[in-house]
């Protein structure tokens, strides 16, 4: 008969191993009790680690939209607000230029014309911090351009090259109601139309801003200062403000009155426009980011039941393992103490 021999290493150094083992799976379990996921997905899963991958390129995206519908919602309010003051403005200067047809004050009118034009400006030109607003893709610059920055001389030369004198000139009172009709509907508009629109007072693109907002719908999400409703205000506030008018003789002023209100009324009616169609968008963003929250409540539920662990069942797990590590530990101490020597 053969007796085989265990030596006192090997008897310590089995449990050493299995305690080693047993420690790293608790503190894998632990971080699973903590997250509810798998510690090692890949190695969990293995040949289905590329569908957990699939699924969380799929959320993120849908993530990343979400978070772009909010930057967007942001912004489409902050223009719907900024819209909302040409608006009160226009409708104030409307206000007054129907009070001046009765009452008169030329001067009143006058200043209101252009304390509501820079008014008009300095909205036009608001920003969110990054981006000018109003400046359709050429939202690195202020879209338009201060009066006296340039418009201003293109408005008086124009004046010059029809009448012969500037628009402060005492001469200005023997204009015509004909003439000056005339150089309304003709060289004037034709400062607030293109090229001459884009040379002296705007720097606008006409193309705007248009954005994704789910995965199969793109729409224009910004308004461009060349709107015809805001050239026809700009126009306004410049006739009445810039060209004379308190020193026009009562059939050119009237001239003045008459195409300042059609201006006005026209602008702002067209703002209302404006806003409505911005309206139409929020209303599209907000449906996009309702559809995108469901279809990621719907992916979230899928990568849960491919990656999702119980943590009660990992509770269970870790007091197990907890227990065995303790037997370990006992019974290696008892393998330490034994010797020979107890039993000589």
């Amino acid at each position: 008969m053969r007796a085989n021999g265990i030596s006192t290493a090997s008897l310590i150094g089995t449990p050493r191993l299995n305690v080693y083992r047993m420690q790293s799976d608790l503190v894998r379990l632990n971080q699973e009790v903590v997250t509810s996921r798998m510690a090692d997905v890949g190695l969990t899963l293995g040949a289905r680690t590329s569908q957990s991958v699939s699924l969380h390129i799929d959320s993120n995206a849908l993530s990343a939209l979400v978070d772009g519908n909010g930057a967007i919602a942001a912004r489409l309010q902050q223009q719907q607000s900024a819209l909302d003051t040409m608006r009160g403005g226009a409708d104030g200067f409307l206000q007054t230029l129907i009070g001046a047809q009765t009452s008169g004050g030329a001067d009143t009118l006058v200043q209101a014309a252009r304390s509501t034009l820079a008014s008009f400006t300095q909205t036009a030109n608001v920003s969110n911090g990054h981006d000018y607003l109003f400046g359709g893709i050429n939202s690195a610059s202020a879209p338009i351009a201060q009066y006296d920055d340039g418009p201003g001389a293109a408005v008086k030369a124009a004046f010059v090259a029809k009448f012969g004198f500037p628009p402060d000139d005492a001469a200005a009172a023997g204009i015509t109601g004909a003439e000056m009709s005339d150089f309304l509907d003709n060289e004037f508009d034709q400062l607030f139309a293109d090229p001459a629109w884009g040379a002296t007072w705007s720097s606008a693109s006409d193309q705007v801003v248009r954005n994704r907002i789910d995965t199969a719908t793109t729409v224009s999400t910004s308004v461009s200062a060349n709107e015809s409703a805001m050239r026809k205000l700009a126009e306004a506030y410049t006739l009445v403000g810039y060209l004379g008018f308190d020193g026009l003789g009562s059939d050119a002023r009237q001239v003045v009155l008459d195409k300042a209100n059609t201006l006005v009324s026209s602008g702002s009616d067209g703002l209302v426009e404006i806003q409505g169609s911005l309206g139409g968008v929020q209303t599209q963003v907000t449906d996009a980011t309702d559809r995108l929250r469901t279809q990621q409540s719907i992916l979230a539920t899928h990568i849960d039941a491919l990656e999702g662990v119980d943590p009660a069942t990992a509770k269970v797990k870790i007091d197990t393992l907890t227990t065995q590590i303790e037997m370990s530990y006992s019974l290696t101490a008892k393998l330490l103490q034994m010797s020979l020597l107890n039993y000589a």
